[in-house]
């Protein structure tokens, strides 16, 4: 029969599994299920998040509910400080002496109850086109397509300490050429794999379609990925279309937009 001994023994190495279990994997999932928070992506785009659920603020009495509310601001992905946010046509920007902040660039600013990554990028030119000419083969578009917009943006937005590449390629409103197709493409590549973000190809002419950029990398549920803000403009909007993904299961889900 197993000694006292053994039995103490047992139960502190389960007790210690145990807390292990809980530090690495139980107290992520509480975090994550209680975040609470409100994003403000450019001039017209409020999502909420509550319980793990996504929404959209669609009309500007609901907007105006967070008006002289404290938010943390970014510009470009720059922090400028924590402000207060008053909307109206648009968001404004106003000090503690509610004196007006003016900010020339793409607005991101969020209040939640934890503090979030946002990741600060730059936009770089593509050195190598082989992924680029991967993708449109494989939308049936000609690799001699001419582009309005064509860049990558690298950073490590997994956490795993190895940068991935976020593309944009599109022709989506030419000036000085009609396309055939339009194309507005955004995918990422990661250890040489391609994992698609944002498709859209149409036999539209003109000025159709809608230009993509990437507007922020934030991790909006405190998991150590971020999510991904695609932004949008079409020619005859005033108002961008505003896209969040997520990274899950090895492939990008659209969370919300503002469409």
């Amino acid at each position: 029969m197993p000694s006292k001994k053994i039995y103490i023994i047992l139960f502190i190495m389960l007790l210690t599994f145990g807390i292990v279990m809980f530090i690495f994997y139980g107290i992520p999932n509480i975090r994550e299920e209680n975040i609470e928070g409100t994003f403000i992506v450019g001039d017209n785009t409020t999502w909420v998040l509550r319980e793990k659920n996504w929404s959209f603020l669609r009309y500007t009495s609901s907007m105006d509910s967070y008006s002289w509310q404290t938010f943390h601001v970014f510009e470009d992905n720059n922090y400028k400080g924590d402000y207060y946010l008053w909307h109206d046509d648009k968001w404004y920007v106003f000090d503690e002496k509610k004196e007006a902040i003016n900010l020339s660039g793409r607005l991101f600013a969020y209040n939640s109850n934890v503090d979030l990554k946002v990741f600060d990028f730059q936009e770089s030119k593509i050195d190598d086109y082989s992924f680029v000419y991967e993708v449109l083969n494989e939308n049936g578009i000609s690799s001699s397509s001419q582009f309005t917009s064509s860049y990558k943006v690298s950073l490590d937005f997994d956490g795993d300490s190895i940068e991935e590449d976020f593309y944009i390629i599109s022709n989506a409103l030419p000036i000085d050429f009609e396309p055939e197709t339009t194309f507005s493409i955004a995918f990422m590549v990661k250890n040489n794999v391609i994992y698609p973000l944002y498709t859209d190809v149409s036999s539209n002419k003109g000025l159709n379609g809608c230009k993509p950029f990437y507007h922020t990398f934030v991790d909006t549920n405190y998991d150590g990925v971020s999510e991904v803000i695609l932004s949008c403009g079409k020619f005859s909007a005033t108002d961008q279309v505003d896209m969040l993904f997520q990274f899950y299961d090895e492939r990008f889900n659209l969370l919300i937009s503002n469409q």
